[in-house]
């Protein structure tokens, strides 16, 4: 929805200076009104209502599996809308980072809703965590006082959310082995039938080796449970000066690349066609600086300015864009 707001407002501005430039006045300040309206409309927070099918489940099973995906979903919204305000880009990386964790767990979840039971503490003990921890940073950021307690207590919340990383991935994994128990007791059961009803493994006869599947002999085929490398973009370590981040830039999840592509063209569109009016600052929220390129524009500084961000933005690397400037 925000980029469909974007690229109308990019059609209507430069339509309502067409029409201002040829005396069709009414209907280019129309046009520009519609710009900034459209400019508003993606600003404002995207309700996405993901449902959870619970057909397969019993009735008590059911409500109770709503209640767990309702609070899933509001959380993960909560540490997302956290994320996006927060200043402190280390921080703001490390929870891009956590959110790519836990949207993998809660499509999983999504798909099997029968599994919803195994995600309970993720549920309601890392995610609920996350989200209080992530609110009450922001919160510190926002009384922008720098007394020594609240720059201990910041860092106390920016350590301890680095390590929800890890936390959430452990949780998917607990969930992906219980899954696998259960495969592995299933197929033990279809091999007993079989046995029972004399068919037998042949290859198994001649090799004279047992076939097993065992889930705790090690990870599974997956590489899920493997010991897990650094992730690229985390805070990896607390240093005397603070947490200290890797080089390495955040990747875009595969999921998200399309719409980052297609904010970055747009953001570049709106710099270059309609930056004297600051219309990509409005864009990205950035509603102050918005209102000084419109101040400013009789001087012709902004429009320079713009078109330079306009370039900028359009060859900036997708990951980078991600990184600096997509919400």
């Amino acid at each position: 929805m925000r980029n469909i707001c974007g690229l109308l407002a990019l059609i209507l501005g430069i339509g309502g200076i067409y029409c201002l430039t040829n005396d069709y006045g009414a209907a280019g300040l129309l046009m520009l009104v519609g710009m900034g309206a459209s400019i508003y409309r993606g600003q404002l927070p995207q309700k996405v209502v993901r449902k959870l099918d619970v057909s397969q489940l019993a009735d008590a099973q059911a409500d109770s599996a709503l209640e767990d995906w309702e609070k899933a979903r509001l959380d993960y919204e909560r540490v997302e809308t956290a994320r996006r305000k927060i200043r402190d880009s280390q921080l703001s990386q490390q929870l891009g980072l956590m959110q790519q964790e836990a949207a993998r767990l809660l499509n999983y979840v999504e798909k099997h809703p029968e599994r919803i039971a195994a995600a309970n503490r993720f549920i309601h003990y890392y995610q609920d965590r996350a989200a209080n921890l992530s609110e009450q940073y922001m919160e510190l950021e926002d009384t922008k006082l720098e007394t020594g307690q609240v720059r201990q207590v910041k860092a106390q919340l920016k350590e301890t959310l680095v390590s929800f990383d890890e936390a959430y991935s452990a949780e998917f994994t607990k969930i992906i082995n219980n899954q696998l128990l259960d495969m592995e007791a299933e197929l033990t059961v279809m091999k007993q039938s079989l046995e029972a009803e004399g068919i037998s493994n042949n290859r198994q006869e001649m090799s004279g080796e047992p076939v097993e599947l065992n889930a705790h002999s090690g990870p599974p085929a997956t590489g899920i449970g493997r010991k897990k490398r650094p992730r690229r973009g985390a805070v990896t370590k607390v240093g005397r000066q603070g947490l200290e981040p890797v080089p390495e830039k955040m990747p875009v999840p595969d999921n998200l690349r399309n719409s980052v592509l297609m904010q970055k063209l747009i953001m570049s569109g709106l710099a270059i066609a309609l930056g004297t009016l600051g219309a990509h600052k409005f864009y990205q929220g950035k509603t102050k600086w918005g209102v000084a390129y419109i101040v400013l524009c009789w001087t012709l500084i902004p429009t320079f300015v713009s078109i330079i961000e306009g370039i900028r933005y359009f060859f900036m690397p997708v990951d980078d864009f991600y990184e600096q400037y997509y919400r």
